[in-house]
């Protein structure tokens, strides 16, 4: 995949040369263009483990990054139109790294925001991110690269907006909580990149035959020659093909269903194919098992999120935590997406705050089921 280098002189001049001024990812571009030099400062502040609101304030007093911000919020009535009318070897796509650059200053500007008590500033700058970190998974031939960037950018968004909580108001964090269940209703999206993804793949297992040398053969003697072995032998490689096509096959019909109803995901997935099936599978594929387990993941901790903003606003209109998760919730938002279990909510003994739990994704043989936990009452990050 061809991608425009973030060194390049101008993303938006190259990817968009007559810019609209009405798309989104033209924005995304502009702003990535314009975070560099000293306007970099920002990387700073999310690298360290205790920001500084005095710090913060200073950058935020430079024109051009108060000119950014207002660019940014400008998103919100913009779709996100690709500078693409077909999908061909040589197509360049955005880089996609300049997009996580984008989302790690929202998440500066949503610090700034909530820190001046400019709460409702704070929740709109977090639904613009929202949407930036939405638009690679749109844009279906992103593929596989496409979804890491926006599961990146939401748990990006995720991470701080847990700790900024405690500054918004009660009417704010339940924007808030209805933006983390956003990508809940995009699950169609995620659905056609892996099927995209799972079709390319397929059209590259049925073109195999022994001039194939990609990178993955490049640099590792022991499997090109294994391949090219297994490619001599013209029948015992056609059944091989074969046979890893049907399991191709079989894997993107396991995933759609998980997507779209996540408590059918186990840690197995189907069933394996015969060694020299499997050795083509291994030499070929991207991690798509990793990805769909780090898929269902994200969906069960934005809905842990959702729901802990939902027990703070409770906590500043009635001065208590709630004691039932569905005194702030629906009860389809209440239970995990994996087991359908009612997720827990405890009291934190002792001190002032609660967790919410869930049990988590099935654990693959050998392991500990994993427990995903949001954080209890959050230090602000202001001290």
């Amino acid at each position: 995949m061809h991608t425009v280098s973030q060194d390049s002189p101008s993303l938006l001049k190259q990817l968009f040369p007559n810019p609209t001024g009405n798309n989104g990812w033209e924005v995304v571009c502009d702003v990535a263009d314009k975070l560099t030099g000293d306007l970099r400062k920002f990387e700073e502040f999310v690298a360290a483990r205790k920001q500084s609101i005095v710090d913060v304030n200073r950058y935020f007093s430079d024109s051009r990054v108060r000119k950014i911000v207002t660019m940014l919020l400008d998103t919100e009535r913009m779709n996100f139109v690709s500078h693409r009318t077909k999908l061909e070897t040589s197509t360049t796509f955005p880089d996609l790294a300049a997009c996580r650059r984008v989302i790690r200053f929202i998440c500066i500007a949503m610090f700034h925001a909530a820190g001046n008590g400019r709460s409702r500033d704070a929740t709109k700058l977090f639904l613009v991110g929202i949407r930036i970190a939405g638009a690679p998974i749109s844009d279906v031939f992103a593929g596989i690269n496409g979804i890491g960037t926006t599961m990146s950018g939401y748990a990006s968004l995720l991470r701080w907006m847990i700790t900024l909580a405690p500054l918004l108001e009660a009417d704010d964090l339940e924007t808030v909580s209805r933006g983390f269940q956003n990508p809940f209703s995009n699950r169609a999206v995620f659905v056609k990149v892996f099927d995209a993804e799972y079709k390319a793949f397929v059209r590259t297992i049925s073109e195999l035959d022994s001039s194939f040398t990609s990178f993955a053969l490049k640099n590792d003697s022991d499997t090109k020659r294994r391949f090219l072995e297994l490619a001599g032998n013209v029948p015992r490689f056609g059944t091989a093909k074969s046979e890893t096509l049907d399991f191709v096959r079989r894997e993107l019909d396991y995933v759609i269903k998980c997507i779209q109803s996540p408590t059918l995901y186990v840690a197995t997935g189907p069933e394996g194919q015969t060694p020299d099936a499997r050795f083509i599978y291994d030499v070929l594929a991207p991690s798509y098992r990793w990805t769909l387990e780090q898929l269902v993941q994200l969906f069960t901790e934005l809905r842990l999120a959702g729901l802990f903003c939902s027990a703070w606003a409770f906590r500043k209109r009635t001065l208590t935590w709630p004691t039932r998760l569905d005194d702030v919730a629906s009860k389809d938002l209440c239970k995990e997406l994996v087991s359908d279990q009612a997720f827990v909510l405890e009291q934190s003994p002792g001190f002032d705050a609660i967790r919410i739990k869930s049990a988590g994704l099935p654990a693959a043989r050998g392991q500990e089921r994993q427990v995903l936990t949001v954080p209890e009452l959050p230090k602000s990050m202001l001290g």
